[in-house]
Order: structure tokens, then C-alpha cells, then sequence
């Protein structure tokens, strides 16, 4: 029988536990289930939004929440999260991250096609910003594809321009111009699309990459405009960018620096040194066109630590480069031929073009001077090699120019010839006029707004009232306990005043006297009487020293029975005579007032040097004096 009753008292236990761990369980699952639903509303969100004003914070914390827990969490979120930290990473200038997140997206097989697709704008922009241009056209080519046959418009005027970005860039400037003008076929039928700005960053990309700097400062002129006029200044520092390299080409050097500028102060702003980095790098090459050699040493010294430590190879080479031409300028070849061997080590796999060809003949140079002709003569070749190039890129592009007539900013007019130009104009048109209706819109919101705040203020008036003439009462009665003769501050305001006073006369290297005056005998007093007296010789104490200071003078409490004064702008000598006048005064009312019973008051005077450099340390020094007196 008493078996049965431990089996039976066993088996309870195991129910109530079974019953309390379901329960347990239950409820942990509730919560994560909650804790799911509001993180993929979060990325739904942020994925709606402007992804160009995203907190860079707010989305690494999201993106940890999820990415950690993958495996609960649909497909279609995980690719929003990816595409999000893509975007941030890029806001940044982190092209190499964003560029890995964009890869680490479009591996997840997602079934939406528009995140796909938006996975893939993406990947073209940041390609675009790695000037990786192979890549490039194969993923726009991708993108139209994709969205000829099902009719994203959107999608595909981003992915043919981002096309004839590509196009331009590999010098096919015939084929470039012919995609432009799909751009503007699209838009006469399709009138209605999104994000004007962008599609615009795009098309200017294009003639800056064709050479044709005046209709893309244009351009971008006008998307700096509309940026204002729309309020969409997330990433602006790359506007100013853009527009600073064009103005650079058309030799409008002070405006060149001034848009650098603008690029340099916004991208501080938004936290992103990469972009301070190409910034500091133009700046540089403007002063050196404005013969101001010692700045620009300085800009690309900056702009090289920036590049070198974000590990942003080509840039970092070219700034090497530039700043080696500028020590040739200057006089200082050794430090100029100590530069490009350091280029020379670490450019065995990188093609340099441009204006940066000009590395290989400065390397010849020096190794003819050498007497090593092996290697002078290798160099040599690789210039003229390089020189040839671009020779024939410059051919093919007067030949385009011959064949479109686009030298004087129009195409030929014939019904299979469209015009670029126009196409950039018809844009820039559309998204002005957006930007006055959107000014419209945000004028009537404002008169709604200020309406009802009239309504409110009137429903509102007697309290608002009632609250005033409160506010007057409690403010007469702070002005009279503050002018009041018998109040000092308490030790910490005390302790706070004296440090401002230390630490400001030692900025400022002006003299600073300190007194302490010291009831030695205060526990003692305060044992004798009751507590209202010695109230009363508190503030007939305090009174006394309110009445011996003057202008910018002040004392305050730091014990009970402790005072500290401060004279600033005044010698110790100064002092001596008012706080010894002071002192007097206090043992003669003590001694008239407390009877029988003897007050002993002890005082130092001091004032910190230079040496004296922690305020604390140096009270506790001074009051140490006080209590040896």
C-alpha cells in the first residue's frame, strides 16, 4: 500500500511538471512569434522608405536580430535585410561590404521578383561606384533582360542608362548614345516613374563618362536643386562630388573647390570617412592647379592616411602619385622618387589610365637617371603603350561626335535619331515640376496645421492663463530668496563654481586667489546650542560674507562650518586685507553673540601657479593648510 502511494504521488509531480514546462514552452513561443512579427514589420518598412536616409545603428542592430536567427525568418526578409545593410554599407563609401551583402542577397532564392530586381539596381550602382564597368554591363544586360518582357519600366530606364554608363565608360560612346535614347522613347510613353534624382545621377554619369562636362554640370546642377527643393539630402556629399569633378574638368577651379568642400562637410556629417577621403583627394588636386603647394600636400597626406586605412588600393595609388608630381614641383625629387617606388611595389596588378599614366614615364625617368635601361626602357614602353590607348579612345570618340553632331549638344534629326540631350532636359523638367507640386502640397499641410493650432490655442486660453500668472508668482518668490544676503550655494555648486573658475583662470592665465575660511570649532558649537541656533549663526555668517564681496566675486559652502571664496583677477596681496577685515568682523559678532562659549576661526589664503594643475588635489592642499594653522 505504500508503494502505490509513492507511485502515485511520483506520477503526480511529473504531470504538474509536464503541465508547467508546456506552459513554459507555450509561452517562449508566443513571445518569439511576437518578437518575428514586429522585426519583419521593421524591414518592410525601411524597405519602403528612402533607403538613401537610412540610420546606418538602427539597421545593423535589425539585421543582427535577424540574420542570427535565419533559419525562423522568411526569404523575401532575409533578402530585405541584405539589401539594407547593402545600402548603409554604401552611404558609407564601404563599397566592398555593400557590395558582398548585394551578393549575399541575391543568393537567398527569393520568389518576389521585385526584390530580385531591386537587389540588382543596387548592384549596378555600386559597381558603378567601383568603376568595375565589365561587370556592370553584363548585370544591366541582366536587369533588361528581366524586365523587357514583363514591363518594369522603372527598372529598365535604371538599367539602360546604367547600361550606357557601362557603354561610355569602355569608350562604345555610339552604343552608349543609342541606349540614352531608348531612355527617351521609354519616358514619352511612360511619363510616370520614380526618383527622378537618381535616374538623372545616372544620365549625368553617362556624358561626364562621353565628355561631355557641360551638359553634365548641367545636369547636375539640376539635381542639386531639386535635392533642396525636395528636402532629399541623404547622400548629397556625392552630388557636390559629382559636381566638383566636372567643374575640375572645365578648369572652374574655384568652383571645383568649393563643391569639394560641400562634399567633404556633408560626408563628415553622415559619418563616412571614405567619401571625406575622395573629397580631400580633389581638394588636393584643385589647389594644386591653383599653384597653392604647401595645402595640397596637406589634402592628399590626409586623403592618403584615409585610403590607406579603409584599404582602398587604386585611390590610395593615386594619390601617391599625384603627391610625388607635387614634390617634383616643389624641388624634391629624392622624396618624389621614394614615392613611386612605393607605387612600383604595390601596382604589379593594377592598370592605372587616365591622368595617373603619367606614374610609368616619372618611373622611367628615374631609372634612366640610374643608368638601369632595362628597366627604363620597360617602363617607357608601358607609357607609350598606354598613351596609344587612350589616343584611340580619343579617335573613336571624335569619330561618334562626327557621326551624331552631339559637338554642338544635338543629334542629327532624322526620325531614327533621337536626342540624349533632350532626354536629360525632358527629366529634369518633370522633377521640377514635381518639386513645385510637392512645395504646393507641403503649403496647404502647413495652413491645416496652423489652423488648428489656432483652434487649440483658443480652447487653451484660460489654462494657458492660469498657468502664466503661476509662473509669475513662482518667479517672484525665486528672485527673492536669489537676492536674498543671508544664501550660499550648497558644496556642490560650490565644487562645480571653483572648478570653472580653476580651470578657466589657468585657460586664460589670469590670477586666481582662494580663501578658506574655516569654523574649527563648528561640532563643537553645534553640540552646545540647539539647532535653530546655530541656524541662525549660519546665515548671519553667510550674510557677512555676502556683504564683504563684490562684483564677480563668490563664496560658497563646502562643509558645515567650511567656506571657500574666490577672487578672481586679483593677487593674493589683494586679498590678504579683505579676508583678514572679514575675519575680524566674524569674531566680533561671534563674541558680542555667543556668551561665554569662544569661536576659533582659522583662514588660508593661496593662489594656484602653473604647476597647479588638478583643482581638487589643490583644495584639498588648502584646506590641509587650514587645519596645521
Amino acid at each position: 500500500m505504500l508503494i502505490m502511494k509513492k507511485i502515485f504521488c511520483f506520477s503526480v509531480v511529473i504531470s504538474i511538471f509536464s503541465l508547467l514546462f508546456m506552459s513554459f514552452n507555450s509561452s517562449a513561443n508566443e513571445k518569439i512569434t511576437y518578437t518575428k512579427e514586429i522585426l519583419i514589420d521593421q524591414v518592410d518598412s525601411l524597405f519602403a522608405g528612402n533607403t538613401g536616409a537610412l540610420n546606418y545603428s538602427e539597421v545593423i542592430k535589425l539585421s543582427n536580430d535577424i540574420i542570427l536567427h535565419r533559419e525562423i525568418y522568411p526569404n523575401e526578409t532575409l533578402a530585405k535585410t541584405y539589401l539594407l545593410l547593402a545600402c548603409v554599407a554604401s552611404n558609407k563609401g564601404e563599397l566592398s561590404t555593400a557590395l558582398q551583402f548585394i551578393e549575399d542577397g541575391l543568393a537567398i532564392n527569393s520568389q518576389s521578383e521585385d526584390i530580385k530586381l531591386r537587389l540588382q539596381i543596387k548592384l549596378a550602382s555600386i559597381l558603378t561606384n567601383k568603376k568595375q564597368y565589365k561587370e556592370l554591363l553584363s548585370t544591366s544586360q541582366k536587369i533588361i533582360a528581366t524586365t523587357q518582357d514583363k514591363k518594369n519600366i522603372n527598372y529598365l530606364l535604371f538599367a539602360l542608362s546604367y547600361q550606357s554608363v557601362a557603354l561610355a565608360s569602355q569608350n562604345k560612346y555610339k552604343d552608349a548614345l543609342t541606349y540614352l535614347q531608348q531612355v527617351e522613347v521609354i519616358m514619352k510613353h511612360n511619363p510616370l516613374f520614380s526618383d527622378h534624382i537618381a535616374l538623372l545621377a545616372i544620365i549625368s554619369n553617362t556624358y561626364y563618362q562621353l565628355g561631355e562636362f557641360q551638359t553634365a554640370l548641367t545636369i547636375q546642377l539640376r539635381i542639386l536643386t531639386l535635392r533642396f527643393n525636395l528636402h532629399k539630402l541623404a547622400n548629397i556629399d556625392q552630388t557636390y562630388y559629382d559636381l566638383a569633378n566636372t567643374y575640375y574638368h572645365l578648369n572652374q577651379l574655384d568652383d571645383a573647390y568649393n563643391a569639394y568642400w560641400e562634399a567633404k562637410v556633408y560626408a563628415d556629417k553622415k559619418n563616412a570617412p571614405i567619401y571625406v577621403a575622395y573629397a580631400k583627394q580633389g581638394l588636393a588636386r584643385t589647389l594644386v592647379q591653383q599653384k597653392q603647394f604647401d595645402q595640397a600636400k596637406n589634402k592628399f597626406i590626409e586623403a592618403k592616411a584615409g585610403f590607406y586605412q579603409h584599404n582602398l588600393i587604386r585611390p590610395y595609388l593615386e594619390t601617391i602619385i599625384s603627391l610625388a608630381q607635387l614634390h617634383n614641383l616643389t624641388g624634391h625629387s629624392s622624396n618624389a622618387d621614394t614615392l613611386l617606388f612605393e607605387v612600383e611595389k604595390l601596382s604589379k596588378n593594377i592598370e592605372l589610365n587616365g591622368e595617373y599614366i603619367i606614374f610609368y614615364q616619372l618611373l622611367s625617368d628615374i631609372y634612366q637617371k640610374k643608368n638601369d635601361l632595362q628597366q627604363a626602357y620597360f617602363w617607357q614602353k608601358k607609357y607609350l603603350n598606354a598613351v596609344l590607348k587612350s589616343r584611340k579612345i580619343i579617335a573613336s570618340y571624335q569619330k561618334t561626335l562626327t557621326e551624331y553632331d552631339i559637338s554642338l549638344g544635338n543629334l542629327v534629326d532624322t526620325p531614327t535619331n533621337t536626342q540624349p540631350h533632350q532626354t536629360t532636359m525632358k527629366l529634369a523638367e518633370k522633377s521640377e515640376l514635381a518639386s513645385v507640386f510637392s512645395n504646393k502640397y507641403r503649403q496647404q499641410q502647413i495652413l491645416i496645421f496652423i489652423l488648428f493650432g489656432a483652434v487649440l490655442l483658443l480652447l487653451s486660453t484660460v489654462v494657458f492663463l492660469w498657468l502664466k500668472q503661476r509662473a509669475i508668482k513662482l518667479k517672484s518668490k525665486y528672485e527673492a530668496l536669489e537676492k536674498s544676503n543671508n544664501i550660499v550655494t550648497n558644496p556642490i555648486q560650490t565644487k562645480q563654481l571653483y572648478q570653472k573658475s580653476f580651470n578657466m583662470a589657468r585657460k586664460y592665465s589670469y590670477p586666481l586667489t582662494l580663501s578658506y575660511i574655516s569654523i574649527s570649532n563648528w561640532q563643537e558649537l553645534s553640540f552646545q546650542f540647539n539647532k535653530k541656533i546655530v541656524a541662525e549663526v549660519a546665515l548671519e555668517i553667510a550674510e557677512l560674507i555676502n556683504k564683504s564681496l563684490q562684483d564677480f566675486e563668490n563664496a560658497g559652502l563646502i562643509n558645515d562650518g567650511e567656506y571657500l571664496l574666490l577672487f578672481p583677477h586679483q593677487s593674493k596681496e589683494e586679498v590678504i586685507q579683505k579676508i583678514e577685515s572679514l575675519v575680524s568682523t566674524l569674531k566680533l559678532r561671534f563674541f558680542a553673540n555667543s556668551g561665554s562659549f569662544t569661536v576659533t576661526i582659522a583662514y588660508a589664503i593661496e593662489s594656484p601657479n602653473y604647476q597647479d594643475i588638478d583643482p581638487y588635489v589643490y583644495l584639498s592642499q588648502l584646506s590641509s593648510l587650514i587645519k596645521s594653522t
